[in-house]
């Protein structure tokens, strides 16, 4: 009956520790004693107590584990896809699933099914078909509102559709749930069961998910952060580049005699696209970018044709597509070739314009 423990360190591993000394002494003086049925039923307590504490300092050991598998992940999205199968490892369960909580409804993020993935992504399927709303009678809407895990038994309740989250698509019997906490507000869930094993749950499996909860966001906000600091690190590379071009465009611009040359670098005033994005206040050098862009031209051929790195390139692009309100290079360009267009059409209707060859106005007054 008892659990093989693996080798470990720590609170768990002292108190299993202490805990068979003080029994063996206890033995020893019930043997001297020669009570033989209080040593018999001392034996079958201790049996259970020690297999109590050494699921529960396994617990402890799979969920350190876990936590050092997870720190090791990048992205927050594949943090969030692997975190079932991690708090299964941990608490011992065969089903899994991770929900976020959002707007006071509970949408499934991801789910492990023991030896079955593809079981897995069906199911998450469904439960993303049919998100829950979280308001008592509830059992989660308790949990959320106190913090609190449980183990539930579902088969022992008359009202399981109302009061279980999830239980139209799982069709739980028993299952273990806890909040996932961030910054002080439950941010998510994880829901467990052993479905397909058939053990029965205990409070060692709630409580070893229980510590997987209380870790796991810790773990996931450390990915946020390293995330969002990647991103700023490249739109700063970004920043430098644009940064060194415009001062390669200051010592290696030409000089001539006309004063008015460089006058707009110094009251720095915005130039604008003629008759194709008005109002628009693009920089000399965005509209060269714009011009190419209406060509046909990828970021890396502008770069070329302007001496300029690519990244100097994507950053007028983005600087352009804000200022014009266009979502995309398409937009932008059909946007510019049909107000041009509009330009060239008034031209040709006002009054002072010259007409093409071979074109000979009507003579009304010959009428």
């Amino acid at each position: 009956m008892g659990v093989e423990l693996p080798p470990a360190s720590g609170a768990g591993s002292s108190v299993l520790h202490d805990y068979r000394r003080l029994a063996d002494e206890f033995g020893a003086a019930l043997t001297e004693l020669g009570q033989g049925r209080l040593l018999n039923l001392h034996a079958a307590e201790r049996e259970l107590v020690e297999d109590l504490l050494a699921r529960f300092v396994l617990g402890a050991e799979r969920g350190r584990v876990a936590m050092r598998r997870l720190r090791e992940i990048g992205p927050p999205s594949e943090l969030l896809e692997v975190a079932p199968h991690e708090a299964a490892y941990t608490a011992e369960l065969d089903r899994v699933v991770l929900s976020r909580v959002q707007n006071g409804y509970l949408f499934a993020e991801s789910v492990h099914i023991a030896g079955d993935p593809r079981a897995a992504q069906i199911l998450l399927g469904r439960l993303q078909d049919a998100p829950v709303k979280l308001d008592y009678p509830l059992v989660e809407w308790e949990v959320m509102r106190r913090g609190w895990p449980i183990l539930a038994r579902v088969h022992e309740d008359p009202e399981p559709l109302d009061r279980h989250a999830h239980q139209a698509v799982m069709r739980w019997r028993e299952y273990v749930t806890a909040p996932l906490v961030l910054e002080g507000r439950v941010v998510g869930f994880l829901h467990g069961d052993t479905a397909i094993s058939g053990r029965p749950l205990t409070d060692v499996n709630r409580d070893a998910l229980s510590m997987f909860a209380v870790a796991f966001p810790a773990v996931y906000e450390l990915a946020v952060l390293r995330h969002r600091l990647r991103i700023q690190r490249q739109e700063m590379r970004q920043i430098a580049s644009w940064a060194d071009t415009r001062t390669s465009d200051l010592s290696d611009r030409a000089i001539t005699l006309n004063p008015d040359d460089d006058r707009e670098n110094v009251s720095s005033p915005a130039y604008e696209l003629p008759s194709a994005v008005p109002a628009s206040n693009l920089t000399r050098r965005e509209v060269e970018v714009i011009e190419l862009m209406v060509k046909g031209e990828s970021n890396s051929q502008i770069a070329q044709q302007l001496f300029v790195s690519e990244g100097t390139v994507k950053f007028h692009v983005k600087n352009i597509l804000r200022k014009t309100g266009a979502r995309n290079r398409s937009e932008l360009t059909a946007q510019y070739l049909r107000q041009a267009l509009n330009g060239q059409e008034a031209a040709a209707l006002s009054p002072g314009h010259a007409l093409e060859p071979g074109h000979r106005p009507r003579d009304h007054a010959a009428r």
